[in-house]
């Protein structure tokens, strides 16, 4: 009897003290933030002088570390290699990602980040230009993970990543809107506008799909001035005529367009079209 009063008044003690101290709860682990698809997408906008790639790096556990762990890192081809075969064997109509070139890009000596005593991220910062990337092509930097100083375990699920850059500028994005010919003859349209320099963006001409198979003869491009008035260029040999007047509303993210295309059967028509970013805030939605 008297040992077990003993036992029960230590556990009432332990269960009153605040300074009860478990230690570590599980293994500190090192993984790729955002790696938990492996293939992960950053906007860079054109016009960006100061430009990075930025690739994080958590240390998971359930107490913070107690000196600066250093992470290495590498480029892996191998992992941009795996995701394309992967999905290659999902889509008969998948394209190939590609290696960002080297020359838009700056990595000196082998690539690490250094976790701050008390902390639990770490960023590595690269360099990035997006000058003469060309916009219809899918650029990677795949980057995993290969050790680290104190000899964490490394998360195999998410120890890489392939990181792909989306160019974009302040015109780009889903859009939506009309596209008409006369008065009675309205088409509804969503067209993309993509990004193909810090004033420029393409577009399906009227009401055309968003076809890349047929880049060169549907598509036309937008070129913004600074007072917002908007000029209409063909892209490639489509059969595009500006016809002046065209404007963009920065505070409604919304281009009105005039002109007149002729299409693969040889019509052509006279099209005003008002789309607006499906992105913009509701109220500039309104009238």
């Amino acid at each position: 009897m008297k040992n077990t009063v003993i036992i029960i008044l230590m556990l009432l003690s332990l269960s009153c003290s605040d300074e009860i101290d478990f230690g570590e709860q599980y293994e500190k682990t090192v993984y790729i933030v955002n790696s938990d698809n492996i293939l992960y997408t950053g906007e860079h906008a054109f016009g960006n002088e100061n430009d990075e790639i930025v690739i994080s790096v958590y240390c998971a556990s359930s107490e913070p570390i107690t000196s600066d762990l250093k992470v290495r890192l590498k480029i892996d081809r191998n992992s941009l290699d795996s995701l394309n075969n992967l999905n290659r064997l999902l889509s008969a109509t998948y394209v190939d990602k590609v290696m960002l070139p080297s020359a838009n890009y700056t990595l000196e000596g082998e690539p690490y980040v250094t976790i701050k005593a008390g902390e639990q991220y770490g960023t590595l910062r690269i360099p990035f230009r997006i000058d003469g990337l060309n916009p219809d092509v899918s650029y990677t930097l795949p980057v995993s993970l290969v050790s680290n100083a104190a000899g964490y375990g490394i998360n195999p699920v998410l120890k890489s990543i392939v990181y792909e850059v989306r160019m974009t500028n302040q015109y780009a994005g889903n859009y939506a809107g009309s596209s008409q010919e006369t008065a009675t003859s309205i088409f509804g349209v969503q067209p993309v506008l993509k990004a193909l320099s810090s004033n420029k963006v393409r577009m399906p001409a009227h009401n055309l799909p968003d076809d890349p198979e047929k880049l060169k003869i549907n598509y036309m491009v937008l070129i913004v001035a600074d007072d917002g008035s908007v000029s209409i260029a063909p892209f490639g040999f489509a059969e595009v005529t500006d016809l002046g007047g065209s404007l963009y509303d920065a505070d409604k993210q919304r281009f009105e367009l005039h002109y007149r295309f002729t299409d693969a059967n040889s019509r052509t028509v006279t099209v005003t079209e008002i789309i607006r970013n499906l992105n913009a805030p509701e109220e500039e939605f309104e009238d």
